[in-house]
């Protein structure tokens, strides 16, 4: 199986089977995926774990991305199985990013708690809610571009069904299909982050 951890650079750990696809020298394969084709053959990928890294790629390199997902993952979806369960065959790419629903939700509610407890809040901790709020949407970066686009589900379904994919569905923090990726070496940022699963069809 091909399994790849795009983003995974920075703390994720190295697991058998996986490969790290990174910007970062901690890296298995060392590439920008805003610019650089993924080293695969087409359909030859069974899982695409990325978290936490769509929001550093600037929206005109995005169709390049979700094109290259799309181009390497293999053909899935849910399937009958023997006994009439369901069970899910093929590839699937599972993404976590930034959720502004609940940022936004936050701060028209005055939560100064939600930024304050953040992982994802980067610059002034003392600045009014409105900085805050400025911090969690946008940041700097020493590798790469800072975040520099912001999804909602909504947002986010819309860009995977553009460039393709038959199926995105809202999942949850280590709620993955696939019990693999239910573990604690995947999901991060629980109280921030927007979990989606997508897949092409068969």
């Amino acid at each position: 199986m091909v399994k790849l951890n795009i983003g995974g650079g920075k703390g994720h750990p190295k697991l058998p089977g996986w490969t790290i696809v990174d910007l970062r020298d901690s890296a298995d394969l060392r590439l920008n995926i805003a610019s650089e084709a993924l080293p695969f053959a087409d359909n030859s990928v069974d899982v695409i774990f990325t978290s936490h890294t769509l929001e550093h790629i600037a929206p005109q390199s995005l169709p390049f991305v979700l094109d290259e997902f799309y181009r390497v993952i293999k053909p899935g979806g849910m399937r009958d199985v023997s006994g009439g369960d369901a069970a899910f065959v093929g590839g699937i790419v599972r993404i976590a990013v930034p959720d502004i629903a609940s940022a936004c939700r936050a701060y028209s509610e005055g939560n100064r708690k939600f930024f304050e407890t953040s992982e994802l809040t980067y610059r002034e901790p003392d600045a009014p809610i409105g900085g805050l709020l400025a911090s969690w949407f946008y940041s700097t970066s020493t590798i790469g571009n800072g975040h520099c686009h912001c999804f909602d589900d909504g947002y986010l379904k819309w860009w995977l069904t553009r460039h393709r994919f038959t199926t995105a569905v809202r999942s949850a923090y280590r709620k993955s299909m696939l019990p693999e990726l239910r573990s604690d070496a995947f999901d991060r940022h629980p109280n921030d982050s927007l979990f989606m699963e997508a897949w092409k069809a068969a």
